[in-house]
């Protein structure tokens, strides 16, 4: 959840929205395949992931219970002092570490197996400046792999875009483009979650028709719904992705409301 939905309530009314836990095993399922098992000569567990643009720490957390002894780092500007204590403290029995940003981590001795920019350059007004600053830190290297969501279409650019302070959304060649001009090449990308398209697409379409107040957006922030919902669509989502990656083995590409890409450095 990006900080701004996660400040939308407080603490004890915090309920994670089932779009997040379904990305969460689209991704893990993409880094598990892709990248984990693929991992030679290492304990595959204890790897170093960068999750940069963290947000609430829920995709962390999730993947910290799978692979328990990964390190993990937590980095977003968003954050102040206040918002790491209380993480830190949330997180205390994970091996998570929390900071505002990069450059105040001691990056001595630490390489980078996985770094994470979930739903995040879209938020960054320069990506691919962003993408070279990252091409050159001293903690990515030829064997770090960069794991990549973005919201899909520019057409679908809607209210809660705007909002969440977006600057565009992709498609896979714009999202390969930008890795290129950055220095890294994509070894994988594709869509995630078809099902999704219609009820943007026609919530774009009522925007248009009448603007929606900005003030009165709250994201996914202030979703509302029992665990039985909860349960019921995170498994349409998943099995979303898993009919289109059915497909994609039989060549047979699909679109969806999000794009991903793993990259790396060429």
């Amino acid at each position: 959840m990006d900080i701004k939905e996660y400040q939308v309530k407080t603490d004890s009314q915090k309920v994670n929205h089932p779009w997040e836990d379904a990305r969460f095993k689209v991704v893990f399922d993409i880094i598990e395949k892709q990248i984990i098992n693929k991992i030679e000569n290492k304990d595959k567990a204890a790897i170093t992931i960068f999750d940069i643009g963290c947000g609430d720490g829920y995709f962390l957390e999730k993947l910290a219970k799978k692979l328990p002894n990964a390190q993990c780092l937590a980095i977003d500007t968003a954050f102040d002092d206040e918002i790491i204590q209380n993480f830190q403290e949330k997180y205390k029995s994970f091996n998570i570490k929390f900071y505002k940003s990069i450059e105040s981590i001691d990056l001595q001795n630490v390489k980078a197996d996985i770094v994470l920019l979930l739903d995040v350059i879209e938020h960054i007004e320069d990506d691919v400046e962003f993408l070279k600053s990252l091409y050159n830190s001293s903690f990515i290297t030829e064997k770090s792999k960069i794991v990549i969501t973005v919201p899909a279409f520019q057409s679908l650019f809607c209210s809660h875009d705007t909002w969440l302070g977006h600057y565009r959304r992709y498609t896979v060649n714009s999202l390969q483009k930008h890795l290129l001009e950055a220095g890294f090449r994509s070894k994988l990308d594709g869509y995630f979650f078809f099902s999704l398209l219609i009820p943007r697409w026609l919530q774009v379409k009522k925007e248009k028709k009448k603007k929606r107040d900005i003030d009165k957006v709250t994201g996914i922030g202030d979703w509302q719904g029992n665990s039985l919902t909860f349960k019921l669509i995170v498994t349409i989502l998943y099995l979303d992705y898993l009919f289109s990656k059915v497909l994609r083995f039989f060549r047979i590409k699909i679109i969806g409301l999000s794009c991903y890409s793993i990259g790396q450095k060429q």
